[in-house]
């Protein structure tokens, strides 16, 4: 049984490196609420070990229910919409697409649609006629690399995938390759005032 134990600790040790912390709390939560495994006993004896880790676990003994908090400052780690259009962050339209996504989902932790995007697009002055006929087409680039996933009422939510991306791009480690807008061409100088300045 010993033996059977190791085994089942190794492999969810092996798969929990793949994730990042917050994933791995959520992980562990929905276990310990999946097969009840906490006696009151036990919830006691661990809730200090618990409580002091971060993002916080906080358990309930008496219920057997368990409350996962994020961190209150997280939010404060990320850049605002300004740094990343005046660093250059996000290296094309796409990855554009995918951090207004974070910023308006709560950091990825709750469904956003494509009007909150547009909103993001405006906060940062980077709307035009352009960027909003290009949104699907952007968002559906997303969902293709796996970051994002739509839902049957059309809204979307962030994979863990996107979440890992997306905060290298905010740490300026984009992987992409720049694309930058095209500049609209200068139109020529007039035959008759080229005439008039020789």
């Amino acid at each position: 049984m010993i033996d059977r134990e190791t085994e089942v600790l190794s492999k969810c040790t092996e798969l929990l490196t793949e994730v990042d912390d917050n994933a791995r709390f959520r992980i562990v939560k929905y276990l310990i609420e999946r097969f009840g495994i906490m006696p009151n006993n036990a919830v006691e004896n661990n809730r200090n070990n618990f409580s002091n880790q971060s993002p916080q676990l906080v358990i309930n003994a008496n219920a057997h229910s368990f409350d996962y908090t994020e961190e209150t400052n997280i939010k404060e780690e990320y850049p605002t919409l300004i740094t990343l259009k005046v660093k250059d962050f996000p290296k094309n339209e796409t990855e554009w697409v995918l951090c207004y996504a974070f910023y308006v989902s709560d950091f990825g932790n709750k469904t956003f649609v494509k009007d909150g995007v547009i909103e993001k697009y405006k906060e940062s002055n980077r709307y035009s006629n352009s960027t909003k006929a290009n949104l699907s087409n952007n968002i559906n680039a997303c969902i293709k690399k796996d970051w994002i996933k739509d839902t049957p009422n059309g809204e979307f939510i962030f994979k863990e995938t996107g979440i890992s991306y997306v905060k290298e791009i905010l740490s300026g480690n984009s992987i992409s390759k720049e694309v930058k807008r095209a500049k609209k061409p200068q139109k020529a100088k007039s035959t008759s005032t080229n005439n008039s300045e020789q």
